[in-house]
């Protein structure tokens, strides 16, 4: 469960107020913020690791320098982090281009705040189930590659999905070679006597539905010839539902305990080092045996049992078998081998692994048994444990959208889930064991499994969805369609393991085509729109020039001047940005000359204007041209309201030149001059302080320099 208050979140957010105003919202909602401006800092923050942040919420746009995806890209190669996206951008290409850095969530800004934080909480319980997963996968795999025992894991059809280290090396099959094969071609068990096949536990638990143990005196037939007289036994794998989806058969090698049985009642001296209890009785049951292993396992020391009723010492409750029935058989067939409850002197319980043997005299006459038995509670707990875990991965991959396919290094199919049965059509039980190649049109099939060789070379672990661009799924019923596809490899044993994640974009595909003809719906929509805007603009601006033309009031006047000015500004660059052939940009050529004349024709006075603008062309983006736009709105407006009184030849100077990086405006008028005691630092009025505000947002700089004339000048970095 995902707690908000222990939640620590890095904003990164160029935008100071709206920065300002999403960290209040956030931590109203309980979480704790961290700000930084910019990718740069962000990045230096993750690399320090001093704040253990849980989540990263990422503006797209961050000014100069890295945008929002290059910092994420770089941040995720350092730390694996849930990463949200924020954004005013709603265009396909640009949300495309998050989800193939990270699929954690991208939020249009303005969205509200219960949007915001529903986002972030999805985007905690995914990364949550993400880790939980890869864990839970990395522990299945490490006890399944550690356990001492041999383990082969097949499905409800009997086919084999898993062999370990150690069945391996007892059936002569490698995990790669056996994946798919039918039980029987790999565990050929026989009996020691006859030289029958055994009916195969895997076969009897998929009937019966329940563990069995097997038989005695069974001997494993490895691919080489070899063999192993082995025991243990098989239980069903099942699901959440109860529902049996395979068997996994555990199996050890004792080859050795079934020859030492017979000599054990000479060798008993050498038992008291052994870990297994090894108990002798005579063939009435008393004991004359009871080794070290025995003490510690049914906690009765040697003293307190020698001579009494095996019997009556032990409570063992056989989980196949009644005592009765089990003495009958060893008396009968020589030795038993099975499973058994056992119940120590201390109360405790015990799972313990029996074997029991008749003993014979030099005379071939039963002279008493031999009863070995091993504490198996915790393999017990560690089989449960495979399984529990096992049945929770497969829910887990069962329950994803897209589909998953897995291929060994021969690109043989060992893996597919749900959501590829319904993308292709195939029956898991049909396609397991079968080549990639049947999922891939023929035409693309040589270049396919060129580039899974070439992935294998490069040693990458994953490449993410969409990277590997649109490829081409074939359907069982020969339909060919576009999907996107993530990939990543793992080495087991030395041999790499590919995993493939596919989503059918063929409907996208459909709705793309969609998009595209109401896009240019759209554009006639916003054409119309800009129609009405610019004329409503122009009204308002009418309207403030007349009334201020009627006022007879000159300080009323000048503020419905100033006022007018400012929304001269917005039509001018309105204007220009319609027109311009180039994306949300106009050249200061083009809107330097335009909005000055427009602004002094706003006055009735008569100005003369001169400007000295550098050839070459330089494109701003509308954002700090409107910011540029009020600035020489609010410059002009003071010349106009202060500079010209009882002046004859009234003239304004714009000159615009580039110094190495920057661009240089120099504004000056030839009236009465700036009084010294007017600056940036002590203004009486509200438009140097706007003027001031709006360049330190442009991230531009200003100053009054009154040597050789008063000019404003302003240095803004392009």
């Amino acid at each position: 469960m995902t707690i908000v208050a222990d939640k620590s979140i890095l904003l990164v957010e160029d935008e100071a107020i709206l920065a300002l105003y999403e960290k209040n919202q956030l931590e109203q909602g309980g979480y704790q913020v961290t700000h930084v401006t910019n990718g740069e800092n962000a990045i230096n923050l993750i690399l320090k690791e001093e704040y253990p942040f849980d989540l990263i919420l990422m503006d797209i746009d961050l000014g100069k320098g890295l945008d929002g995806t290059e910092t994420a890209t770089q941040i995720l190669n350092h730390r694996e982090i849930p990463i949200v996206f924020l954004s005013s951008h709603t265009e396909r290409e640009i949300v495309k281009k998050t989800e193939s850095i990270t699929s954690y969530g991208y939020v249009v800004k303005n969205s509200g705040f219960t949007v915001l934080d529903a986002s972030i909480k999805m985007a905690f319980k995914l990364f949550e189930a993400n880790e939980l997963t890869k864990s839970k996968k990395e522990h299945l795999e490490t006890v399944l590659h550690s356990i001492g025992d041999g383990v082969i894991a097949t499905d409800k059809e009997g086919k084999i999905t898993r062999i370990n280290p150690v069945a391996e090396k007892l059936t002569g099959w490698t995990h790669e070679d056996g994946i798919g094969l039918e039980i029987n071609r790999v565990f050929n068990i026989i009996n020691v006597k006859t030289r029958q096949k055994v009916e195969n536990p895997v076969e009897v638990v998929l009937k019966t539905n329940s563990i069995v143990a097997l038989a005695n005196h069974t001997v494993l037939i490895a691919k080489n010839g070899s063999e192993f007289q082995i025991a243990d036994s098989g239980s069903p794998i099942k699901d959440l539902n109860g529902e049996t989806k395979g068997v996994v058969l555990v199996f050890r090698d004792i080859t050795e305990e079934y020859n030492v049985q017979s000599r054990i009642a000479k060798q008993a001296n050498m038992l008291n080092n052994v870990l297994d209890a090894v108990i002798g009785t005579d063939f009435n049951h008393r004991i004359n045996y009871w080794n070290k292993a025995a003490e510690k396992i049914f906690s009765w020391k040697e003293e307190e049992v020698i001579g009494k009723n095996i019997l009556e010492v032990l409570k063992t409750e056989f989980l196949s078998h009644s005592i009765e029935e089990v003495i009958r058989k060893v008396n009968h067939e020589g030795s038993f081998i099975g499973e058994a409850i056992q119940y120590a002197k201390n109360g405790e319980i015990r799972n313990i692994e029996v074997n029991l043997v008749l003993l014979n005299d030099e005379s071939d006459l039963p002279s008493g048994y031999i009863f070995v038995s091993r504490d198996i509670s915790e393999r017990l707990i560690a089989l449960k444990q495979i399984k529990e875990s096992e049945a929770k991965l497969t829910q887990i991959i069962e329950s994803a959208m897209d589909a998953i396919i897995s291929i060994d290094v021969s690109k043989q199919i060992i893996l597919f889930n749900g959501a590829a049965e319904k993308m292709f059509g195939y029956d898991a039980r049909d396609i397991i064991g079968k080549p990639l190649d049947r999922l891939i049109p023929e035409a693309f099939r040589k270049q396919h499994d060129k580039h899974i060789d070439q992935f294998k070379q490069t040693g990458v672990s994953r490449r993410a969805m969409g990277a590997l661009g649109e490829i081409s799924g074939l359907r069982s019923n020969g339909e060919e369609f576009p999907i996107e596809a993530s990939i990543s490899q793992i080495t087991v044993n030395g041999e790499s393991l590919f995993t493939v994640i596919l989503r059918d974009v063929s409907v996208r595909t459909l709705s793309e085509t969609k998009i595209q003809k109401l896009l240019i719906e759209k554009e006639n929509i916003l054409k119309e729109i800009h129609h009405r805007v610019k004329n409503n603009m122009s009204s308002l601006f009418t309207l403030l020039s007349l009334q201020a033309n009627s006022q007879e009031d000159l300080s009323i006047q000048t503020i419905l001047y100033e006022a007018a000015g400012r929304i001269k500004s917005m039509i001018v660059l309105y204007d220009k940005l319609y027109h311009s052939e180039t994306d949300n940009s106009v050249s200061i050529q083009n809107y330097f000359p335009a909005i000055c004349h427009e602004i002094v024709s706003i006055f009735p006075k008569n100005v003369s204007i001169q400007l000295e603008i550098l050839e070459e062309s330089i494109e701003l983006n509308a954002k700090v041209l409107s910011s540029l736009g009020i600035i020489l709105n609010e410059l002009i407006t003071n010349s106009m309201k202060h500079a010209f009184v009882d002046h004859a030849n009234p003239a304004i100077n714009l000159k615009i030149t580039k110094e190495g990086t920057s661009i240089i405006l120099e504004y000056s008028d030839n009236g009465k001059g700036i009084p010294e005691s007017v600056s940036f630092q002590n203004t009486p009025g509200f438009g140097l302080q706007l003027i001031g505000m709006l360049t330190d947002q442009i991230g531009g700089k200003i100053m009054i320099d009154r040597k050789d004339y008063p000019k404003f000048l302003l240095e803004l970095p392009v």
